[in-house]
């Protein structure tokens, strides 16, 4: 009798013990978990984020030739003077996008009558809708490639140079001597975006970035596999198998 109650107290005290390296071991990876979550974002996923929090301004020009171009950014100075103090009361993309699909029409006119002022009988259309578009700098700031919501101002034949800014938030700055975009207009877009988000636009660190979040998230799965394997092989060992 007595070496049966040793034995039951034994296996209770090892039932006991498991469970305590258990709950000791949930509470381990609820901890890593807590502390390093893996929140990052791939590429795809910052990209389109970022598109929907954002509206481009391109205007094109008819040609390539000097007074096409110069035209182009005439009618640019006076869409952005128009445009401006209305985007900027906008809370959200979704409320831009709203009060630029009333003024298409006044945008187009007043493209119009600075066409006709500088002496050409251009057409003008004038649409907002997502286009595709390539990685563009933005002074120090690089945006993915992808689909964009954009108002676009396609002037006569539209074949010519572009010039393109971020309509909302209002970042367009006109002196195209500037490569740094003010401060002041990033921290607009740092309200608009993630952290990680905007991480992802600095120019010098837009590859690198990417690539460290890949390494860091493989890193960290590997790492929480050999806790795993570790714990559970030294329980089996030690009080299951022994």
């Amino acid at each position: 009798m007595k070496l049966y109650f040793e034995r039951f107290n034994k296996t209770k005290g090892i039932t006991f013990l498991i469970f305590i390296y258990a709950l000791s071991f949930s509470m381990l990876l609820t901890g890593l978990h807590f502390f390093h979550p893996d929140r990052h974002e791939t590429p795809e996923q910052i990209q389109e984020n970022i598109a929907d929090n954002i509206i481009r301004l391109h205007v094109i020009a008819n040609s390539d030739t000097d007074s096409d171009q110069s035209l182009k950014l005439k009618v640019r100075d006076e869409v952005l003077t128009k445009l401006q103090d209305t985007v900027s009361q906008s809370s959200s993309a979704d409320d831009a996008k709203l009060l630029l699909e009333a003024e298409t029409e006044t945008i187009r006119n007043s493209a119009l009558n600075v066409i006709s002022q500088n002496g050409y009988d251009y057409d003008v259309n004038v649409s907002l809708g997502k286009r595709y578009f390539p990685a563009k700098s933005y002074g120090d700031l690089v945006f993915p490639s992808g689909d964009y919501n954009a108002l676009c101002i396609e002037i006569g034949k539209s074949s010519g140079r572009n010039w393109w800014c971020v309509l909302f938030p209002s970042l367009c700055f006109l002196d195209e001597t500037s490569t740094i975009v003010p401060e002041e207009s990033k921290e607009k877009l740092k309200d608009t975006l993630s952290a990680e988000e905007y991480k992802s636009l600095e120019q010098n660190n837009n590859k690198t970035d990417t690539l460290n979040s890949e390494q860091n998230e493989n890193k960290n799965s590997a790492n929480k596999v050999k806790i795993h394997s570790a714990i559970y092989d030294w329980i089996c060992k030690t009080f299951i198998y022994s």
